[in-house]
This record gives structure tokens, sequence and C-alpha cells, in this order.
């Protein structure tokens, strides 16, 4: 999609959006006779209204030397004082949805010349509109037939009007379309299927990533040296498989700071082991390494804007799988740390590859803060569904900065307690700690006990667990989203990375 922006508005494109406050009186009428008296006749019979992405198709006629008539689209814009980046986002995706819904390959639009009077920060104003723009424009059709992808093609090019500082507009739309960009390619990653993307596959995604920026270098550690560590944790989960465990490490260094350490889980198929996970469960379990890949997407993030942060960005990866050789529950094993591990259910997998890697990260890399991200818990999605992901944690300047950073980008994260009476959760009764709580009947608590879990694997960091179950992969429609893999943890991330500026 090649985004352009112009001072006038741009009646060339296959259509035109116009925006409509619910303040406005004189509906186009400066711009078009016809138009205003058509769209009060439709306000007064009740088939169009300003409130938020209510949309009014028409033609405009005699405006342009270049055609006859012009297809356009009046689009609500709501109250101004109700306005928020996040609806930028949003109606973007729904100008993108409108035009491809139409078969076309292009449009413009005077919306973002409409909310430059809001007083956004224009940088932040064409971050969004290139966020929105990007992920909206998204598709995961390559499996489809010829003549499927052909009805899915993504728009070819975006017209904006913006009068205000073009500079600093600019700046913002290559920003945001550097983060949305690599949101997709952790979208293309999870919704691949999982006999083509193990941990050998995302072993070359990172080699790429590396070759390509020459700030980014990769370490491979192999089962000989995860074995001869002590990694037993990650061992324990992927002793079944067939494919080969990895601890990937990919080191971003590009300030004299302490590193920030990105620690995903890398769970390439998830069968929940000898604790099998029931049919309409188990199809999706492909996507159990959003939180790998988001790690992935970030690093590149970071490469592509130059920020200037160290990073550390370490994926545990190995596969879930029934075999003669695979875990039992009721196994002990002995983490990197020397902590015993009783394995309460082979589904609580996901904390234990991360505990062998988070330790790991610390003693070798003493890093000043650790952020996780893991699909970690089904009682995550209960909780919040798909539009936050849940969050852990005791550094509260940590917490509120992540909770600024998912609210500024989108890409939400919500605080959920971490009392002192949760914390013994997680204490096993034959040995140090269970993977499953043996508290209450269980259940209770799920998220914020596997958070629990985790916390006894770090010592001195900065740390912050963010569970991205519900909000890595819909299984519903959004204004920007589709169905599928959403790159959950990219946004959050890279906002925060910035510094939310």
């Amino acid at each position: 999609m090649k985004i352009i922006t112009s001072k006038e508005l741009d009646l060339k494109q296959d259509i035109v959006f116009l925006g409509l406050y619910e303040e406005e009186k004189d509906n186009y009428k400066d711009f078009s006779k016809k138009l205003a008296e058509e769209l009060e006749e439709a306000l007064k019979e009740k088939r169009f209204s300003k409130a938020f992405g209510e949309i009014y198709l028409t033609k405009l006629e005699g405006i342009s030397a270049n055609k006859e008539t012009v297809k356009a689209v009046v689009i609500g814009l709501g109250k101004k004082k109700e306005f928020s980046l996040e609806k930028v986002r949003q109606l973007m995706g729904k100008m993108v949805s409108a035009t491809k819904a139409g078969k076309l390959s292009s449009f413009s639009t005077n919306v973002t010349s409409l909310l430059s009077s809001l007083k956004f920060d224009p940088h932040r104003l064409g971050r969004a509109t290139a966020e929105g723009l990007v992920l909206a424009n998204y598709d995961f059709n390559k499996y489809l037939a010829k003549e499927k992808r052909e009805e899915k093609k993504p728009l070819a090019v975006v017209s904006l009007q913006w009068n205000g500082a073009e500079d600093s507009f600019g700046a913002g739309l290559k920003v945001g379309r550097i983060i949305a960009e690599n949101t997709n390619f952790v979208k293309d990653l999870v919704n691949e299927p999982a006999n083509l993307v193990n941990s050998v596959y995302l072993e070359k995604v990172a080699k790429d990533i590396a070759a390509k920026h020459g700030t980014v270098k990769l370490k491979v550690l192999n089962k000989p040296e995860l074995k001869q560590l002590g990694m037993n944790a990650l061992l324990g989960v992927n002793a079944g498989s067939d494919n080969p465990p990895k601890l990937l490490i990919l080191e971003y260094n590009n300030s004299k700071g302490k590193s920030i350490a990105l620690v995903g889980k890398g769970i390439t198929f998830d069968s929940g082991g000898y604790n099998l996970k029931p049919t309409k469960y188990i199809e999706d379990m492909k996507t159990d390494m959003a939180g790998g890949a988001a790690v992935l997407g970030t690093i590149k993030v970071a490469a592509e804007l130059g920020l200037k942060k160290n990073l550390l960005g370490v994926i545990p990866l190995c596969e879930n799988m029934i075999s003669g050789s695979a875990q039992r529950p009721g196994d002990i094993v002995k983490a990197y740390n020397g902590k015993t591990i009783e394995i309460g259910n082979t589904d609580a997998e996901g904390r234990l590859i991360l505990a062998d890697a988070i330790t790991y990260t610390e003693k070798k890399y003493n890093p000043e803060i650790i952020i996780d991200l893991a699909t970690l818990t089904g009682a995550c999605i209960v909780a919040l569904g798909y539009y936050a992901a849940g969050m852990v944690g005791k550094d509260e300047n940590l917490l509120k900065d992540l909770q600024s950073a998912g609210m500024e980008s989108g890409d939400r994260v919500w605080q959920l307690p971490f009392y002192d009476e949760y914390q013994d959760w997680m204490d096993g009764s034959i040995s140090e700690l269970n993977n499953i709580s043996l508290k209450g009947k269980g259940y209770e608590a799920g998220s914020i006990t596997a958070g629990v879990f985790l916390s006894k694997f770090v010592e001195k960091a900065r740390w912050v667990h963010l569970d991205i179950a519900g909000s890595a992969y819909w299984i519903v429609e959004g204004a920007y989203q589709g169905k599928g893999a959403t790159g959950s943890g990219v946004r959050v991330l890279s906002y925060y990375l910035l510094g939310n500026k």
C-alpha cells in the first residue's frame, strides 16, 4: 500500500471518504450544494446519522475535471470531544474494509485534515493513521485458490488530505507503518500452520533478521547445550516431539544503558501432552508461539527505527506432543535454577519453558527489565476476552508504563491483582513447585497463579508478565484487525520502547 499526502482532496482515486462531525451544521454546503441537500434529506429520514462509523454512499458530480462523477462515502465521525487515537485506527480500518468490499484498489479522504483541528500531536496522529491502514489491509490468503486470492487483493493507494505540519505527520506515518508492518509480519508467523512453523523454521527467521540488520546478533542454544546447562523444564516439554528444542537469543545493542529483555513463549504446537486438549481447542494451537513471534517482530521494529536501546529477545522453542518419551503428569523436573517442579498438568507447559528462559536470561545477561509474553492461560480469555492482555508484576512504575503504552497503541494490557495471598499458590507438596495450583479447586485465578509461578524464577530484575492468550488470536472481527492472528505484543512493546512519544 502506497500512502501519500496532499494539501487538496485527491479526487483521482477510486473512491472518496468525507468525514462529518456531529457538530457540523452546513453538511458540505460550500463543497457541493447537491451533496448538502442529499445529506439533509438522509438525516431527516434517518437513513444516515453522524454517529461514529456510520456511512452514506453517494456520487459527486461536477467537482472533478477528470471524472464526470466521483464515488463518495460520507462517514460519521461522532462527537469531537469523544475522538481518540484508537478511533483514528478504527476509522482508517473502516475505510480500508469498505474500499476492499467494493473491489476497489484506492481511496482518498479528508478525514486526516479534519482531525488536525482536534489538536492531536501530528506525529501521533500520523502513527495511528498508518497503523489503522496497514493493519486493516492485511489478509492471510496464500493458501487460497488463485481466484480467491484475487478477490482479497490489498489496496494499492491511499491518499490523505493534510494541511498541518507535514514533517511531523509524515514522520509519524513512517513510524506507524514500520510498527504495523512488523505486526503483520508476526500475524503471518502465527497464522502459518505448525507443519511449517517449527523450531527450525523460526531459527531461520531469526537468522534472516540478524543477517539483514547489523545491530542484531543471534545466538542459538541447541539440545546438547540445553542439556549441559540443565534446562530440564524446557527439555521436558519437548520430550515427546521429533522437532528439536532451541533457545534463540537475539541481541540488539544501540545504547550504553542496561538491557531490556523480552522473553516470548515459543510452543510451535501445543497438543496439551497427556492432558490432551479437547476438540474445539486443539485446532488453533499452532498459535502458541505468538509470544515468541511478537519478540521477533519487536526486535525488527527496534532495528528498523534505530531505537537507542539495548534489547534482548529470548525465545524458548519446542513442541508439546505425545509419544512414548513424552513427559507425564506426576513427573518431577529440576529447572535451570535448581528448583524442582512437579508436573501437575502437561498442558501447563508454557510456564515451564519460560521459567528456564527467564532464569538463564537474568543470570547470563543481567538485564534491568524482563518482560515476558505468552499465550499462557485460557483463564485470561475468560477474564478479559480478546481486547486486552492480562498483566501481573510488582514493579508499579513498569506496570504503569506498559498500561499507558497499551492504551496509546490500542494493543491494550490490563493489570490483574498480584496480592500477597496468591504468592504461595504454586508451592508443591512433594517438590518445591507444582506447575498447577494445589490450592482450592486448582483452577481459581489461573492467569494470576501462572504469573506467580514465573515470578519464582526472577531474582533482581524489574519484571512483568503479559498473558496474550486472548489478544493474540481473535475469533471475532475488529475494525482494523480481522479474525485470526493480531500480532499482539508488538505495538504495546514498541510504544513502551519509544517512551510513548
